[in-house]
């Protein structure tokens, strides 16, 4: 590491960018500051990505040998709400946003917002900071990427008794891994492709069933 340099450095969000760039900005000799929304630095590394993916205990290790570096991490802190874009810019030299993804893709079919229908990103996250989720026991999983596969693969290991992944190409044409496919499938999620969702079906206000298209 360089001497310090006398500069300070705000970096909102503590996902692999922002932990990136304070890694790289602490060589150089600047002082830094990590502003996250969460309670525990990581993003997506943490909320996003399974245990059985990314075990925490790695990751852990990572964001230590960035706080030895003398990174200072400040949880629970959501720029806008707790404290102001303008006063980071104030009492830094420079601010990195790094706030990443958050949001799910939304389906766009009737009944979407049905209470039991839960984003794939939001459920994961759910999992991850509760170690549980609301799930029931029949989950149906809409998608083929990545995500769908962590979704489909942890509602299994929240207890589900059955999971099922629904997917509007081929399995050939899915983006997921396919490594990621065929541990899913051995741990009992099942596939149906060729199918596009038309409607969300609830009963007393609650998710009861899925009309799905050929």
């Amino acid at each position: 590491m360089k001497k310090p340099s006398g500069k300070r450095v705000a970096v909102v969000g503590a996902g692999p960018a922002g932990l990136t760039v304070a890694y790289y900005l602490a060589r150089e000799g600047h002082a830094v500051t990590i502003y996250d929304a969460m309670p525990e630095p990581g993003g997506m590394l943490r909320y996003g990505i399974p245990q059985y993916r990314l075990p925490k205990e790695i990751l852990d290790k990572e964001i230590d040998i960035i706080r030895a570096m003398g990174v200072k991490f400040v949880g629970n802190t959501k720029v806008n709400r707790d404290v102001s874009l303008d006063y980071l810019r104030k009492h830094n030299d420079a601010v990195f946003l790094g706030i990443g993804a958050w949001r799910y893709s939304r389906i766009g079919c009737a009944g979407e917002d049905t209470s039991g229908v839960i984003g794939g990103i939001d459920f994961l996250t759910e999992a991850a900071l509760n170690q549980q989720a609301a799930i029931g026991k029949r989950v149906a999983v809409i998608g083929g990427g990545n995500t769908a596969m962590d979704a489909a693969r942890t509602a299994i290991r929240l207890g589900a008794e059955q999971v099922m992944v629904l997917y509007r190409r081929t399995r050939e044409e899915m983006p997921a891994e396919d490594i990621e496919i065929t541990e899913a499938e051995e741990e009992g999620v099942e596939f149906r492709f060729l199918l596009a969702p038309e409607e969300i079906i609830s009963e007393g206000g609650q998710v009861a069933a899925i009309r799905m298209q050929k």
